[in-house]
């Protein structure tokens, strides 16, 4: 399975829809990653390189991704996200910033898929 379609299964089973941008922000960071480019830190270079890619600011990335996040936690299966984020919250605000759900994400996948 290519590492696009991990992505692309995991934020789903998150239930992160793929019409939001903050969507293809989050996988192609998390993409990114996976493959080895070094995305942090995240507001001077993994935002440039979603933005130069699409052509947005890095602060429309930034606020895209919050909003997907934010998202997730309303809409979402609480159950999962907890269990899955459950030691990666921010206490304060009750889900884990972007930092922690990006480099969460990709512990994970390369857990669940030997990566």
């Amino acid at each position: 399975m290519n590492t696009k379609t991990l992505v692309s299964d995991y934020l789903l089973s998150l239930g992160i829809k793929p019409s939001s941008k903050g969507y293809r922000y989050l996988s192609e960071l998390i993409t990114e990653e996976l493959s080895g480019t070094n995305i942090l830190p995240l507001k001077y270079v993994g935002y440039r390189i979603v933005s130069g890619k699409y052509h947005a600011s890095c602060d429309c990335v930034d606020k895209n991704i919050q909003n997907c996040i934010s998202k997730a936690w309303l809409d979402g299966d609480i159950d999962t996200l907890y269990k899955e984020f459950g030691n990666t919250i921010d206490c304060d605000k009750g889900k884990p910033t972007a930092k922690q759900f990006i480099m969460h994400a990709c512990e994970m996948i390369r857990c669940k898929s030997g990566f």
